[in-house]
């Protein structure tokens, strides 16, 4: 379905629950176009003149007034799923937060080929690219703990772009979609599904956003330095300010993503090893091809800032409130620096 249909029209009887549930879609910043009916006979009116690619509604008011209203796709909200077995109508627990309700629906709608327009990456805002060539270096935990602090006050994702996160571990869930499907949309062209299936994928920890990581390493060793930048504008398009990226691994477009960043921090340590990995890496960025972006990477006062984390005597879990904690106001100096 073209993206130049993005109406979303959204039907129940009560009226603070469909207003609560507009808002509550608009805020996702899911690029439909949402309007609201309590009663059948105007859903059916504006259905007579205007198409409409997603028709959310309730057990009742599908049985009474919509099931024969024309749509993309027909997402029906009740206590029992299995009751509606229509190939069309998509159905969903409603006994559920609504966070997972809109999760399932844009899950749903992404992948019958509903498009929705991909929107304009912002100029506004940063990325924060946490990266070490070293192993055990807080990376992931101070990472995580500036994406907490930036959060507080601008719309802040945190996106991990290692192999092997661990996030399954430390979240005790499996997530159905991760960063893996959003490459695939994004590889298959797809934008506008691929912003659906982005805001699909978003879940919360902390106050923080974050996007799953990938299950399979393959999906992020053959990622491109051009894919990484559509990733990026995916997520600039969909409202959010600030990017703290996590990676301790060079990605094909590894550069590409470097020179997007507005600071990389690249914590270290003193051993002998660590240095040697670390003078490694220097010297790599040195190979790169000269120019004044890849100057600015090298200068002491330029994007990088390497530096050795102190010790931390009780080392909070990410999934944890890190802002209260040592780690966390080291990560505040770190940010203001």
């Amino acid at each position: 379905m073209s993206a130049d249909n993005t109406n979303m029209a959204i039907y129940f009887d009560d009226r603070e629950y469909l207003e609560s549930f507009m808002n509550y879609i608009s805020e996702r910043n899911t690029g439909f176009n949402c309007l609201g009916f309590t009663k059948g006979e105007s859903l059916k009116s504006y259905a007579g003149d205007n198409e409409i690619a997603l028709l959310l509604t309730d057990t009742v008011c599908f049985e009474r007034d919509a099931r024969h209203i024309n749509s993309g796709l027909t997402v029906v909200l009740t206590e029992r799923p299995d009751e509606i077995t229509a190939p069309d109508i998509f159905t969903v627990n409603i006994l559920q937060p609504v966070d997972g309700i809109v999760q399932e629906i844009l899950k749903a709608a992404a992948r019958m080929e509903i498009s929705v327009a991909t929107g304009a990456a912002g100029e506004a805002g940063n990325i924060f690219t946490f990266f070490s060539p070293v192993g055990r270096s807080l990376k992931t935990t101070l990472a995580m703990a500036a994406s907490q602090l930036l959060s507080d006050k601008e719309r802040t994702i945190y996106l991990n772009l290692e192999p092997d996160s661990g996030f399954t571990v430390l979240f005790r869930q499996d997530h159905d979609t991760d960063l893996s499907d959003l490459i695939f949309y994004l590889r298959d062209g797809a934008g506008g599904r691929a912003r659906l299936m982005l805001e699909s994928a978003v879940c919360e920890s902390q106050g923080v956003s974050f996007i799953p990581p990938v299950m399979d390493p393959q999906d992020l060793m053959q990622l491109t330095g051009d894919e990484i930048t559509d990733l990026i504008n995916l997520i600039r398009a969909s409202g959010y300010k600030n990017i703290v990226l996590d990676t301790g691994i060079l990605l094909k477009g590894f550069e590409k993503l470097l020179y997007m960043s507005s600071r990389i921090y690249m914590p270290v340590r003193e051993d002998a090893m660590s240095k040697a990995k670390t003078a490694q890496f220097y010297s790599y960025l040195r190979t790169l091809e000269p120019d004044t972006a890849n100057a600015r990477l090298l200068d002491d006062n330029g994007r990088i800032k390497s530096f050795t984390p102190p010790f931390f005597k009780d080392l909070p879990k990410i999934t944890e409130n890190l802002r209260p904690t040592d780690v966390g106001s080291y990560a505040r100096e770190l940010l203001t620096s």
